[in-house]
């Protein structure tokens, strides 16, 4: 007789099935939704985490069903290997699943059912993607109870490591708030009357605070084990209550520390660099940072998280994508940035000094006429475009650089700059425009062979076009490749090498 009732093996056959034909609407959703490929990425994964769990559930039934018997001994009833089916084989199969079983429900299914939790909430979903959110949601919970239930119809003594379930679900479930909650969800647009709010004072004061709460959470997360241990050892607490407590003793440091995540950022954007008078730049060497102020959004998000096994470190590449570039260009000098007209407090990156909204190009004329060297994100827009041409006409090419991020982008970009360069050569104005062409297309551009060995990192940043003092184009590549393992240094390591000729060219600038 099988250790499993049949009922029991059957709803995890129906779970898993389910969740094949939740994973097959998500695809077909994906086809035809207009979502980045950034907004797509954790609900790809979860969804098929929630099918991992969901498939393991039902095989491990099903081989528990197929392989095991129940046996008696006396008067004890316990699982054993069917003696036409005891083998080495199969003794290792059945050892594996129940080494993995501990770890696909307190690493994989508790980080699944948080990550869709904290999505739901702020995810701003459509009508399928909430079907299924909640189609994951269901059949990855309805996987971790059948994975409970059949493990305890083989061992009566089989227990849920509940604390590493709560500890993983709650992780997962700040991670998912954070990452979602910094989609953009619209335009943008401060009022330009309103003024900035920096108050370094009460940043450092945040600043102190939030470090506080974190060393509290930590502690608090340190202390949880000991007295969940205590808790299950006492022969009194019920079954239902030891879950109860997991999550009672995790959920109150983990929003402890997420309260401190806040304050610390909130406190950084307090004391982020603000210059009162650009003026006062004549002189410095520093660097300017020119781009459209539609971009600013994306820039605060942090990098995609490089690929490989599970050697990442929070500390590789920390931050948003503009502090990742800010970062690069540092040892070359301040990098400076115009700031949006509006905003109260200033994103962290470039530091950034403000204008008036309608007497702002004299200034900014005068900035690039005064930078070591330009770089500019190449996105379509009037401001963008006069930037650029204006860079053309105050200073030397080898000073200008060129951030692509996107083929479509590029290309509009490129059009709007050649019809303000013929129209401005119509009136009789900036022949050099016309002497320093963009390319078409500028990863076309001759580049240093592909690197073959490791992964390849997707990274927002495509490349960096500049000129020499001629105006003539070199695009440089930035398509890094991942060691599969790596420390916390290799990131970095890996920025700086595809970056390095451009960096080494705007080193040799005076």
């Amino acid at each position: 007789m099988s250790p499993v009732p049949g009922t029991l093996l059957w709803l995890s056959v129906a779970a898993a099935l389910t969740q094949v034909l939740t994973t097959r609407i998500h695809i077909r959703d994906n086809r035809t939704s207009g979502a980045s490929d950034r907004q797509r990425e954790m609900p790809n994964r979860m969804v098929l985490l929630g099918l991992t769990v969901s498939v393991f559930a039902a095989v491990r039934a099903v081989l528990a069903s197929l392989i095991l018997e129940r046996g008696d001994f006396g008067g004890l009833s316990f699982a054993t290997v069917r003696e036409e089916l005891d083998t080495t084989f199969f003794r290792v199969i059945l050892f594996v699943f129940d080494v993995a079983s501990d770890f696909v429900l307190w690493a994989l299914t508790a980080a699944v059912l948080g990550a869709l939790i904290g999505s739901l909430l702020v995810g701003r979903l459509d009508a399928t993607q909430v079907f299924v959110h909640v189609a994951t949601f269901t059949t990855t919970a309805a996987a971790g109870v059948l994975i409970v239930a059949t493990e305890m119809h083989l061992d009566y003594r089989f227990r849920v490591s509940w604390l590493l379930i709560a500890l993983n679900t709650f992780g997962s479930f700040m991670a998912a708030l954070s990452i979602r909650a910094r989609f953009p969800g619209g335009d943008y647009n401060p009022s330009p009357a309103r003024q900035i709010r920096q108050r370094p004072g009460v940043g450092r004061i945040l600043t102190v605070l939030g470090w506080t709460l974190r060393a509290l959470a930590m502690s608090a997360l340190l202390i949880a084990g000991p007295l969940y241990g205590d808790l299950a050892a006492e022969e009194t607490v019920l079954s239902w209550e030891l879950p109860l407590a997991a999550f009672a003793l995790v959920c109150f440091p983990y929003l402890v520390l997420a309260a401190g995540g806040v304050l610390l950022h909130r406190g950084r954007l307090h004391r982020h660099g603000i210059i009162a008078d650009l003026a006062s730049l004549s002189g410095e060497r520093y660097l300017l940072h020119l781009r459209p102020f539609v971009v600013d959004t994306a820039m605060a998000l942090p990098p995609e998280e490089a690929p490989g096994w599970y050697t990442r470190s929070p500390f590789e590449i920390s931050g948003s994508l503009e502090q990742f570039l800010t970062r690069q260009f540092r040892g070359l000098g301040r990098v400076i940035a115009i700031g949006q007209p509006g905003e109260l407090l200033p994103p962290l990156g470039a530091e950034r000094g403000y204008l008036p909204v309608d007497n702002w190009k004299d200034t900014v004329s005068d900035l690039i006429r005064g930078a070591r060297a330009v770089f500019l994100t190449a996105a379509p827009g009037p401001g963008t475009v006069w930037e650029f041409t204006e860079a053309l006409r105050t200073t030397t090419p080898d000073r200008i650089l060129v951030l692509v991020y996107d083929e479509d982008l590029y290309g509009a970009f490129r059009d709007d700059v050649t019809q303000a360069c013929a129209e401005d050569m119509s009136a009789g104005s900036t022949p050099a425009a016309l002497r320093m062409p963009l390319p078409r297309a500028p990863w076309d551009l001759p580049a240093a062979a592909p690197r073959t060995k490791g992964i390849r990192w997707d990274f927002p940043l495509k490349g960096v076009l500049s000129f020499d003092s001629e105006g003539r184009p070199r695009f440089t590549h930035f398509l890094p490749t991942v060691p599969r393992w790596r420390t916390v240094w290799t990131l970095r390591r890996l920025a700086r090498r595809d970056l390095g000729p451009v960096l080494d060219a705007v080193s040799r600038l005076p």
